[in-house]
């Protein structure tokens, strides 16, 4: 499958098969997301797999953006400590979340290579989220991805709204759309 037919074909999925990820196909996604860039190539990104059905479910009680079955998760999280020594406040407060939000692309279009498919989840404690997975205090958890496999009877995704489509050449208004 060529990257763009991945692009293309991605979808976010909240129903899916009663089945564990297996976990070679989880580290996959966790470097898949480590190839995502970083500000100044600044090593300020972190990658938690989960997997553990326990802490799934305490996930669960914390994130009312966890609406799906997904037997397993990654987390993308930022070392602000790291983030701002190597470009400052902007490193830390805006570059880190974009990087975020790349690898958890590249998260999501790897999965569908692998037969996997994902929802991006940001509705969730964060304080809670930090008990739960040990996480230190210098870091701010930025983007948690559900995985597991599509399931088969899901209901059809919601078809994006003609504007949000709108794609522009040169100038806003000039839309290549019309």
């Amino acid at each position: 499958m060529s990257a763009l037919d991945a692009i293309f074909k991605r979808v976010t999925v909240r129903h899916y098969e009663d089945k564990p990820v297996e976990f070679s196909k989880l580290v996959t996604l966790a470097r898949a997301a480590q190839k995502a860039p970083t500000g100044g190539n600044t090593p300020y990104r972190r990658v938690m797999i989960i997997d553990d059905p326990d802490t799934i479910a305490m996930i669960k009680k914390i994130a009312p953006g966890y609406l799906s079955n997904a037997p397993a998760a990654i987390l993308i999280y930022t070392d602000l400590e790291v983030a701002e020594k190597g470009l400052g406040r902007l490193g830390r407060d805006v570059c880190s979340l974009i990087d975020s939000g790349a690898a958890a692309a590249n998260i999501s279009i790897a999965a569908i290579e692998l037969g996997l498919a994902t929802c991006f989840t940001k509705s969730y404690s964060e304080v809670g989220m930090k008990k739960v997975l040990d996480i230190p205090d210098n870091c701010r958890t930025d983007l948690l991805v559900q995985v597991g496999y599509p399931h088969p009877g899901r209901p059809r995704s919601i078809k994006k709204k003609p504007e949000g489509n709108i794609i522009y050449h040169n100038r806003h208004g000039v839309s290549i759309n019309d």
